[in-house]
């Protein structure tokens, strides 16, 4: 499978996780993120097949091939105890961010390790575009924890609590 193959499962992957979150997370706020994740990720598997599609139509190859093995999402939380880990790691997030860095890391090992030039290149295009998702991520995360969190300021005598 050549490279855009290998994203598109392992995001694939990696949605289907999200959703499993969704399922077993115990609080609307955790609920409401990873759903708001799964959609990202979904938006994200779109842009990688239209890329597919794009590369198909100018008879274009994700040169080098790699081996399905080496294609799999493998989250930080044991999928077994996820109800357990979700009611007791309000910041399950932090699990997932890592997750996404380790797939940054996984793109740019990659290329470091790519035979031909363009193998490289496409590897660090995909770093960059996880880098992106990552950003994408923590604004979701920040998005849905912001009602939560607020400064109350002294100023201006208002000095009673909200």
């Amino acid at each position: 499978m050549n490279i855009l193959e290998c994203t598109i499962k392992m995001k694939q992957e990696t949605q289907a996780h999200y959703e499993r979150l969704v399922e077993v997370a115990g609080s609307d706020e955790l609920k409401r993120l990873f759903t708001l994740m799964a959609a990202a990720e979904g938006e994200h598997i779109e842009k990688l097949a239209g890329l597919k599609k794009e590369m198909a139509a100018l008879n274009m190859d994700a040169t080098g091939t790699l081996e399905e093995r080496v294609c799999v999402y493998s989250p930080h939380m044991d999928l077994r105890h996820l109800a357990d880990i979700l009611r007791n790691d309000p910041d399950a997030y932090r699990h997932i961010e890592q997750d996404e860095e380790e797939t940054i890391e996984f793109f740019s090992r990659l290329g470091d390790q790519a035979d031909s030039n363009e193998l490289k290149e496409i590897c660090r295009m995909q770093a960059a575009k996880e880098r992106e998702h990552l950003v994408m991520l923590e604004n979701i995360y920040s998005f849905v924890e912001d009602p939560r969190t607020y400064l109350e300021w002294g100023e201006f005598s208002n000095l009673k609590s909200l």
